[in-house]
């Protein structure tokens, strides 16, 4: 392959350097740039409007979770015929292990038929599943990321109580395709986690026992929500904002939850990027409190209790994220401080 670009640059890599995942077998159509480029212009017929040939693909590497999917920028050089000048074009692409892509497709055109089609809130659009490569290509979000906004400026306020009527607009669209997830499912995935971050950590691992337990004990007493339509990884992370449009990211994890997971997500990942930007993790709280405000000025059946239980469970995610995926410089100090935070919430929440 002669150039797989980098998001911080045009600096061809090696094709050792090229990420090989066996669980992801459609990166290696990044080796043949003819031959994906082909492909694409047979699926991207549509897309493309008539007389209008894909002249090269060039695919600048973006996120990569290994095992998991792999996120990429596919700058695409159109001739569109008449004489006229070649366009540029984007798309994102997803990698996938199996076919969740697909699932997806179906997802983002659900909710674009439902109120995220057009207007302030959202999604991207699907434009095509590739089964052979198990790729996804959707719609290029123009704008800037909600926490490079976060960290430029301190009057973030205005996006932040935008972001709140995003996700009520979300669990209120009335939406009920999508997998059923539950609570006992989520603690089955915090019981696996919980014996790896022991074995990564443990002078941590009685801390990380006990909070699961707890997790499972309080469980017990917060039945009775409705699943509603969420987005189970909302963060700042995953909002793009353009003018006054806010468009929402990455809904791999899409299901009928209980909505306020969302919430505590959200939350806990603003005091995340706090501590990580500034070494403490109260910097944004302000902000933290204008999300909840916002949201709880629209939401029918709000909770407290189960907002702590989720908040608690976000700062232990991300103790995972930190540990297990991540793994930076410092991973220790940081995660310490996430399942001290859980431990804080839980505590001012017994009895």
């Amino acid at each position: 392959m002669k150039s797989l670009l980098t998001n911080s640059g045009t600096v061809p890599l090696e094709l050792s350097e090229l990420p090989c995942d066996h669980d992801l077998p459609g990166l290696a159509s990044l080796l043949h740039e003819e031959r994906l480029t082909t492909t694409l212009s047979c699926v991207l017929a549509e897309w493309l409007e008539p007389n209008a040939q894909l002249l090269q693909t060039r695919v600048f590497l973006r996120r990569l979770f290994p095992g998991k999917r792999c996120s990429v920028e596919l700058e695409l050089v159109v001739d569109k015929g008449n004489s006229l000048p070649a366009e540029h074009r984007r798309l994102l692409g997803k990698f996938y292990k199996d076919d969740q892509g697909a699932t997806l497709f179906e997802t983002l055109e659900a909710l674009r038929r439902n109120g995220f089609g057009a207007g302030r809130f959202v999604v991207s659009q699907p434009v095509a599943w590739v089964p052979e490569y198990r790729l996804l290509l959707s719609s290029w979000a123009e704008g800037t990321l909600l926490s490079s906004i976060l960290l430029a400026r301190s009057d973030a306020g205005h996006q932040i109580a935008r972001a709140a009527e995003w996700l009520l607009s979300l669990h209120h669209c009335g939406i009920t395709t999508g997998r059923r997830y539950s609570i006992e499912r989520h603690l089955l995935t915090l019981g696996r986690w919980k014996k790896l971050l022991t074995e990564a950590y443990p002078e941590g691992g009685r801390l990380v026992g006990t909070l699961v337990a707890r997790f499972e004990e309080r469980s017990r007493d917060l039945a009775g929500w409705i699943p509603r339509p969420t987005h189970r990884d909302f963060s700042h992370e995953h909002l793009v904002v353009q003018g006054d449009q806010l468009t929402c990211l990455d809904l791999d994890e899409f299901c009928q939850y209980d909505p306020l997971f969302d919430v505590a997500h959200f939350i806990a990942h603003l005091r995340f990027l706090s501590l990580t930007q500034f070494g403490s993790i109260g910097q944004f709280d302000w902000l933290c409190d204008r999300f909840l405000a916002g949201y709880q000025s629209g939401c029918e059946e709000f909770s407290s209790e189960r907002l702590e239980l989720y908040l608690a469970i976000s700062y232990f995610k991300l103790g995972r994220f930190v540990a297990l995926v991540q793994r930076p410089e410092g991973w220790d100090t940081a995660l310490a401080e996430l399942l001290r935070e859980a431990e804080r919430v839980v505590r001012r929440n017994s009895g």
